[in-house]
């Protein structure tokens, strides 16, 4: 009976090197036995290749006639998928610090004219208002800088430590 592979998953790569390049060539180029190799390409069990062993595997494949390297592709594909989670994070605080720029300002400006002489009580209403806008951005924006600390959800990307 055939495993079913998550596709674009690490032991599916494996397993369509080993398809191309046979078990026993797999496990010479990457200098591990042949059940190492197996276990590689069984996506219940928790070991995955070296680097120099994956580029190993992927050479092997296009040496063989393959059209790329299937495990290279794997890792690219798990790292975009990664890096979107860093971006839409830094993203988002860019889009909260534009906007708490842009409220504050408001603020500033509508306090800036609440000073002066014979402010109507509609003027400092207008002031109090704008500066409330502001305000009720920051608590979103504390959170979004609190999730970039270690150990607040975000991961290593997002805190630009990759």
């Amino acid at each position: 009976m055939t495993k079913l592979r998550t596709p674009l998953s690490f032991s599916l790569a494996i397993t369509t090197v080993c398809g191309k390049i046979g078990w026993e060539a797999a496990a010479k180029v990457t200098g591990r036995s042949i059940r190492t190799v197996r276990h590689w390409s069984e996506s219940d069990r928790h070991g995955t290749p070296t680097l120099d062993q994956a580029i190993a595997l992927d050479r092997a494949f296009i040496e063989a006639g393959g059209d790329h390297g299937p495990i290279h592709s794997c890792y690219a594909l798990q790292l975009e998928v990664a890096m979107v989670n860093a971006v839409a994070c830094r993203t988002a605080l860019a889009d909260d610090v534009a906007l708490f720029s842009r409220e504050a300002g408001d603020a500033v400006g509508r306090c800036i004219q609440a000073l002066a002489p014979g402010a109507s009580p509609a003027m400092i209403q207008a002031a109090i208002l704008e500066t409330e806008e502001a305000d009720a951005i920051v608590p979103r924006l504390l959170g979004r800088l609190k999730a970039l600390l270690p150990g607040n959800g975000a991961g290593a990307e997002a805190r630009g430590q990759i």
